[in-house]
């Protein structure tokens, strides 16, 4: 990777007139993704600029099964627009390594493919869809359809855009005023063969508003993960 890749972990783009942001301990963060948006000419995301999604060094999944956070505390979010070039840039002074509390045990390069994607059992949104729950209806074979939904729908991967997976629930099915954050701006699922893992097989989602997503303004995230 270079510092101005996609990636997951790593070392951050960060120019020389600005400093890690810091957790609520005051302890600098670490870089969960950063995601140089030329690489992936998504539509209604920006077409270039660097987003980076910043987490604790330490993540306690021992005393929670989920967590939410929209008011930046135990996660930060940076967007740069314009790009400086690598002169005027810094290195973070924390070298990548293996951290058993940190969900990201390697750096990955990031690589994206554009596909269509219906929306996810997972979603609140879902029930919404369908007059009759699928829960009452069923194929020729007398297979429940909701069954069979779950099995192919359930919204797993690395992604961004399209709709979300949870381990348990969708908050904004509990909370009616996180609607308002309607993309799923990135998701990062557990995965073993990449040394990636939330707690017990668990999932991270950060969504946006769509008007703000337009308007390039990163400035209100919704952060939520849970694990089994």
């Amino acid at each position: 990777t270079t510092i101005y890749n996609s990636k997951f972990g790593g070392e951050p783009y960060l120019p020389k007139n600005r400093q890690l942001p810091k957790d609520s301990h005051g302890h600098d963060m670490r870089l969960l993704a950063q995601i140089n948006f030329s690489e992936v000419l998504l539509p209604q995301f920006p077409k270039q600029g660097i987003l980076q999604f910043f987490i604790p060094q330490k993540v306690n999944f021992q005393d929670e099964e989920n967590y939410e956070d929209i008011w930046q505390h135990h996660f930060k979010i940076r967007y740069y627009n314009d790009l400086l070039a690598q002169d005027q840039l810094a290195l973070s002074p924390h070298a990548v390594h293996k951290n058993a509390y940190f969900p990201l045990q390697q750096e990955k390069r990031l690589h994206f493919e554009q596909t269509d994607e219906i929306v996810s059992i997972m979603d609140y949104r879902f029930q919404t869809i369908f007059d009759t729950p699928l829960s009452l209806l069923f194929n020729d074979d007398g297979i429940n359809l909701y069954d069979i939904y779950m099995k192919h729908f359930l919204g797993q991967g690395h992604k961004m855009g399209g709709y979300p997976y949870f381990t348990k629930q969708d908050p904004r099915e509990r909370y009616p005023f996180l609607r308002k954050y309607d993309v799923l701006l990135l998701q990062i699922e557990s995965d073993d063969e990449n040394g990636i893992m939330w707690g017990d097989c668990g999932v991270a989602n950060f969504f946006i508003n769509s008007t703000n997503l337009a308007n390039a303004d990163f400035s209100d995230i919704l952060y939520h993960w849970d694990h089994y």
